[in-house]
């Protein structure tokens, strides 16, 4: 959701690359892959998880002890648990699958494909058409409409850094796969 989120910002305004070696003018990627301000929570959340569940479901043995030290039975290894630690991993799950349903309602900013994380699609954007890609090198880009295509006579979406970039417009032909009887 993250990464879908971040991608759709760049049809909205000019902004710069997030890469793992920055240059001047881009940005350095997530230390842990996503924001701080969702990371840090996750992690935290991830440990009170694992712990309330270690209280939950634990083994115990029980010796049973005379005062007088004569002989007695030997120990009894059983599983115990504790309700108050249950209750409290189920409120905790709930209200994370709460959160995350919450989340998926989040609109993206901007109209634009939403690609995920398939290469092939962010290679696509990435090559846009009649630029040379070292002059777009640390400037903020933005995708959207960037003209015709020279090599297909069609128009193209694409990363570009120039102002003349537009929203795509419903019905228009772009660079891509015709199917036919669509």
């Amino acid at each position: 959701m993250l990464l879908g989120h971040e991608w759709s910002l760049f049809g909205h305004h000019h902004r710069a690359l997030r890469v793992t070696s920055p240059r001047p003018g881009q940005r350095s990627t997530y230390w842990l892959q996503i924001p701080y301000y969702y990371a840090i929570p996750l992690m935290t959340l991830s440990a009170l998880l694992h712990w309330l569940a270690s209280q939950s479901i634990f083994l115990a043995r029980v010796e049973i002890r005379d005062p007088f030290r004569r002989e007695t039975s030997s120990p009894i290894s059983t599983v115990g648990y504790s309700c108050i630690a249950i209750l409290f991993l189920l409120a905790l799950e709930i209200l994370a699958l709460l959160t995350i349903i919450g989340m998926g309602f989040k609109k993206f900013s901007a109209q634009i494909t939403t690609v995920g994380s398939c290469s092939a699609a962010i290679s696509a954007a990435c090559h846009p058409s009649g630029t040379d890609s070292q002059e777009i090198i640390g400037k903020k880009v933005r995708w959207g409409d960037v003209g015709i295509a020279s090599n297909l006579g069609v128009r193209h979406l694409a990363f570009s850094s120039e102002e003349g970039v537009k929203k795509p417009e419903l019905g228009e032909a772009y660079a891509g796969v015709v199917r036919t009887g669509e």
